[in-house]
């Protein structure tokens, strides 16, 4: 079975963001291919996400829809308004297959037909490792990723609780861009020393899109600080090392960090990086790889399967 990725994303290594990656590990690993445009020689094409085309004059799902062939798409939750959310009422009703990795989405797209639940944004767990403890003369707080305009990453959060006149003394840094805190950028390979460096990772973001350095930074045995109302990050276990407060409000995230300040020394770090067990390269790709066996794979079809070598090793 030849599946197509349409996605802007087309693999490219060491990305400042995961989806390249993720679409990296299916070529490599499923031998599918990725492009911006429909394949109209592929068994099925996957549109990843539905607002890929979003930027495009024409209307993308009605072209899709005129192919004629079986569509997959990758779907969460629907946008208030605008463009956005015109373009995920167009999917969710010409898919022939709704993937999508929260638990809560899938019986509200079943009821639109086809849905699986899909694992999704693994860690390479063969690079994000526990390390020796670095010490610190004052508690380090981390927070990763690349901001742009509009402030979703919390860069607001970041800067008051970097000028919060208390008397903790913490020390705030950030790995990516455009933090309004001392800042670095990592080449992803060398990601892994950043968290490893931190006493606590805080993911301060105010979108319910979920971010990729909070599973990272488990997989390193580093507490994490998150908020409530990300999908995914709600559905992580209650393990002792992951804090939880309210969306957007400074003084619950500053309590949550104080928290986990005030208990560093008693984190089981192994019990942290467990949380990240399922999180592989090899889950990802297989479930993919079952879900479209499933619903649009023949008797005779086997799949492609190629060994994961390559892709966690790149």
């Amino acid at each position: 079975m030849r599946v197509h990725m349409v996605t802007h994303w087309m693999g490219h290594r060491n990305a400042k963001q995961p989806w390249p990656r993720l679409v990296r590990y299916l070529k490599e690993y499923l031998g599918w291919s990725a492009s911006y445009k429909l394949d109209r020689q592929a068994d099925v094409n996957y549109i990843l996400t539905y607002s890929v085309a979003w930027q495009r004059d024409i209307d993308p799902w009605e072209t899709w829809r005129e192919w004629g062939g079986p569509l997959a798409c990758r779907i969460g939750e629907r946008p208030e308004y605008g463009l956005k959310a015109r373009l995920w009422d167009q999917a969710v009703q010409a898919s022939d297959l709704r993937l999508t990795e929260a638990a809560k989405y899938v019986h509200m797209l079943s009821e639109y037909g086809p849905t699986e639940q899909v694992e999704l944004f693994p860690v390479e767990r063969d690079l994000f490792i526990i390390a020796e403890p670095q010490p610190h003369s004052r508690p380090t707080i981390g927070v990763v990723g690349y901001c742009a305009t509009g402030g979703r990453k919390g860069e607001r959060l970041v800067k008051d609780l970097a000028h919060y006149p208390g008397p903790e003394h913490w020390r705030v840094k950030a790995a990516g861009g455009g933090w309004p805190v001392q800042t670095k950028e990592y080449h992803y390979r060398h990601l892994p020393r950043f968290y490893q460096s931190l006493d606590v990772h805080l993911c301060p973001t105010v979108s319910r899109d979920s971010p990729t350095s909070p599973y990272e930074a488990l997989a390193c045995g580093i507490p994490v600080v998150l908020p409530r109302g990300v999908d995914l990050l709600d559905e992580l276990p209650s393990v002792h090392g992951i804090y939880r407060y309210t969306m957007g409000d400074f003084d619950a995230m500053y309590e949550a960090l104080r928290q986990c300040i005030d208990e560093l020394g008693t984190h089981d770090r192994e019990a942290l990086r467990a949380v990240t067990e399922h999180m592989t390269i090899k889950a990802f790709c297989k479930g993919h790889q079952d879900v479209f066996k499933k619903h649009f794979g023949r008797s005779d079809d086997t799949g492609v399967e190629h060994s994961t070598s390559t892709a966690e090793a790149a």
